[in-house]
């Protein structure tokens, strides 16, 4: 499956009010990964930047942290999720 990877603009990381989205947020990259949890994984900073691991398909946007509570996955269905501190919840979008 493919996801769209979202940074909030203005990051909280779990701290204060969540950025709207889609305004508050920057698509970063396009990753190919089975799971929001191996995307997750996929988009985090570990021996070196994530921008080079192989499920990186395309990166949209230069200067990349890591994936953090707050952030935004879109999947090929167009479901949105966003990272919590444990885990997932689905959002509904207008």
């Amino acid at each position: 499956m493919f996801y769209t990877v979202f940074h909030a603009k203005e990051p909280t990381f779990g701290f204060g009010d969540t950025p709207k989205f889609p305004r508050g947020y920057t698509a970063v990259a396009w990753i190919e990964s089975e799971t929001l949890a191996d995307t997750f994984r996929i988009t985090n900073h570990i021996s070196e930047s994530w921008e080079e691991n192989p499920e990186v398909v395309k990166v949209l946007s230069p200067n990349n942290r890591s994936t953090s509570v707050g952030d935004i996955m879109e999947d090929a269905d167009g479901k949105v999720f966003i990272c919590e501190m444990v885990g997932w919840k689905e959002l509904e979008v207008a």
